[in-house]
């Protein structure tokens, strides 16, 4: 009977809760996702219509398999074998109603053995002074780089408000890469905000060989939840051979003067990790930069040390702690690099003598893309830092189909709204210039 009245006087509506930018999925053409789907209605099951979208054109993809649990539904479907490698949109329909997710399905040819990861936390502060273009700044350098996959560490939405989460999402379609989020402290100031538009509070995400894991250690400030850390451990036992990379925001470990860490289970999750072959454990909350080991001794030494790394990034944006960071003050990000499974590095190499430091992340405002007319843009590095597969997006007005990068590779062109677009992939060494002219395409003989 009440089944019967909640049919009759509640609205059948629906929300898309995975995938979604932020816990998204990554696959190659012809693989099977699942979409996870809640309903205001239990058992309710319309006619689904999935697609994947990319700016105006939609691709309709079948739908293998459906399961129901009360209000939550398990929708299987398979990416066409004809796919095109890009970021879409996954957008599903009941017949009457609509939800798109942007950028939640990332289709890629193959997974590269060597991957790089950008991660950042600690964000500037959204609708306030300069934050917005300081984010736009970092974001601008992060799709420079051209990493695999983007890690966003917590605090990420400082005040929490509606008008600043929409703000963070908008921001965040505008990265190329992947986005992976977890939460910090400051979420919980706006967690509803989080929690509908960026999703479920720890979560794991594969990419190839590597299983993503991001947990919550805001709850209750500094802890993970029972019930939370006997997900992780399930989710550490049940890998299937991949490699799990872990984020959350609040530091495992600690000097005895500072404050801000995890509370509570840090040895069981040290243990676990070892066990598990985890190669880097990723944080941020402290404003500044750390490293320690496994055994929780700083390690300000060096950054090649034996075990597992517990890394504390820098904030992206906000007010920046000097008694916490063991390298020189500033605002920035970590680039993370990876091969056939093994960390290669995690530092950078803030004094330019050559070696990495054994703490620093790169600091933000030294790597810049910069128009110099209609066809042509200069990228200036000024890090201390290469990238072999910089890339660059040149867009100017009209349908033109004929023109190529002078230097470079073209892999990407597309018309939109009237101009065209022409993303181009070279190597920009350290300290280094690079001008890019789009030219007219020499006539073959």
């Amino acid at each position: 009977v009440v089944l019967m009245a909640l049919w009759v006087i509640l609205p059948a509506r629906f929300d898309v809760v995975a995938p979604r930018l932020g816990m998204p999925v990554v696959v190659k053409p012809g693989a099977t996702i699942e979409l996870r789907i809640i309903s205001t209605l239990p058992f309710w099951q319309p006619q689904w219509q999935v697609s994947l979208a990319l700016r105006e054109q939609q691709v309709p993809i079948q739908i293998t398999k459906q399961k129901i649990n009360f209000n939550k539904q398990f929708v299987s479907v398979q990416i066409p074998e004809t796919v095109a490698a890009a970021s879409y949109s996954v957008i599903v329909s009941d017949g009457q109603n609509e939800i798109s997710r942007p950028k939640a399905v990332h289709v890629v040819t193959e997974f590269p053995d060597q991957v790089s990861i950008v991660q950042m936390a600690d964000l500037p502060t959204l609708g306030r002074g300069d934050g917005d273009q300081r984010l736009q700044q970092i974001i601008d350098e992060i799709n420079i780089i051209n990493p695999e996959l983007v890690l966003m560490t917590g605090d990420i939405a400082y005040g929490g408000t509606w008008n600043q989460y929409h703000r963070l999402l908008a921001a965040m379609e505008k990265i190329n890469a992947p986005v992976i989020a977890a939460p910090g402290n400051h979420e919980y100031e706006g967690w509803a905000g989080y929690l509908t538009l960026l999703g479920e509070p720890y979560h794991s995400v594969q990419y190839g060989n590597y299983q993503i894991i991001g947990l919550n250690s805001g709850h209750g400030r500094d802890q993970l939840t029972e019930a939370q850390f006997d997900w992780l451990l399930n989710e550490l036992q049940n890998l299937g051979g991949r490699v799990p990379l872990v984020q959350l925001h609040h530091p495992m470990h600690h000097r005895p003067d500072l404050r801000g860490y995890v509370a509570n289970h840090v040895a069981d999750m040290v243990q676990a990790f070892n066990r598990m072959g985890v190669p880097i454990v990723l944080s941020g909350h402290w404003h500044g930069d750390a490293v320690y080991d496994a055994r929780g001794n700083d390690r300000r030494d060096t950054w090649d040390f034996p075990g597992i790394p517990y890394v504390v990034t820098t904030a992206a944006g906000a007010d920046l702690r000097e008694k916490y960071s063991s390298s020189p003050l500033h605002h920035g990000y970590r680039l993370i690099q990876l091969d056939k499974s093994k960390l290669v590095s995690y530092t950078y190499d803030m004094d330019g003598d050559g070696q990495r430091d054994a703490t620093s992340s790169i600091p933000m405002g030294k790597l810049r893309s910069v128009p110099q007319n209609a066809t042509s843009v200069l990228v200036e590095n000024e890090l201390n830092e290469s990238f072999p597969n910089a890339r660059v997006q040149i867009s100017i007005p009209g349908n033109n189909v004929s023109l190529v990068p002078d230097k470079g590779t073209l892999v990407n062109h597309y018309i939109n709204d009237g101009q065209s677009y022409y993303e181009i992939e070279f190597p920009l060494a350290a300290n280094s210039q690079q001008q890019i002219q789009l030219i007219s395409e020499s006539p073959r003989i």
